[in-house]
């Protein structure tokens, strides 16, 4: 079973300080210290790593769209550095470089350690 992204309201009471310490200067330093809407951000950003994955897989799969494969990994890494998760951001990034002249099955590579931190970091299911 798949674990639900924290609603807002879950730590809306709650103080910053129960997020990862990146997601907290996020908080700070891009959100201005407003935590309902960076939550609010972060469960839609969850719910869209859902229909990434499924992208990457389909665009590893088929070998044929690196430009899209490039688009995907940009929107990652600008997400992610929204999120605070600067170092993830910068797998996303190392992807969207490589995706225009390394070998697919390098890229696979890439993708899959992108996505296993993804999962970890946020408490995705691995299945998705």
């Amino acid at each position: 079973m798949k674990p639900e992204p924290l609603p807002p309201a879950a730590l809306a009471g709650d103080s910053v300080a129960q997020l990862p310490p990146c997601e907290q200067g996020a908080v700070q330093s891009l959100f201005d210290n407003d935590l309902a809407l960076f939550l609010t951000f972060r469960a839609a950003c969850i719910e869209q790593f859902e229909h990434d994955f499924r992208l990457a897989t389909e665009l590893l799969a088929a070998q044929q769209d690196r430009a899209a494969l490039v688009r995907l990994a940009h929107s990652l890494k600008g997400v992610l550095h929204t999120l605070g998760h600067t170092e993830i951001g910068a797998l996303a990034h190392g992807l969207q470089v490589q995706a225009e002249r390394a070998d697919w099955a390098e890229l696979q590579g890439q993708w899959t350690a992108l996505r296993l931190r993804l999962v970890a970091a946020f408490g995705l299911d691995l299945a998705a």
